[in-house]
Order: C-alpha cells, then sequence, then structure tokens
C-alpha cells in the first residue's frame, strides 16, 4: 500500500524531527487505533522512552498522512 504525505504532514514531521520510518512503523504495526472524524484513522505506538501519534486515512489502496507528533 502506497503511503503519501500531505504538505501539512511533511512540514511537522520535518519540524518535530520525527523519522518516516518510524511514521510508517506506527501505521503498519501500531499499539492501538481509533476511528476519529472523517473517517480519519488514529495510531499509536511505543518508542523507547515516547509514544507517537499518526493521524491519517485510507483512500482505496493509498494512505494518507494528514500529521504526527509525539505524546
Amino acid at each position: 500500500m502506497e503511503i503519501i504525505f500531505t504538505n501539512h504532514a511533511k512540514c511537522r514531521i520535518e519540524e518535530r524531527k520525527i523519522k518516516f520510518s518510524d511514521i510508517k512503523s506506527v501505521i503498519m504495526n501500531c499499539d492501538s487505533n481509533v476511528k476519529s472524524f472523517d473517517e480519519n484513522i488514529v495510531a499509536r505506538k511505543i518508542f523507547d522512552d515516547c509514544e507517537l501519534e499518526v493521524v491519517y486515512k485510507k483512500n482505496r489502496n493509498k494512505i494518507i498522512v494528514i500529521t504526527a507528533y509525539y505524546l
């Protein structure tokens, strides 16, 4: 499945110094996920001493990452 990053997501990921590989790991192998408004999915995964949350949506055979942040 192809993963696409919105311009907003790219800016926030760079600003927050999040690795793209970590984001892909959250999407593919999250600890938990819940559906949010507008069919968005909020996925979380714990990495060592921090928890990463990724907001994305599925569109046919694509995953569109909206934003990502550490909790």
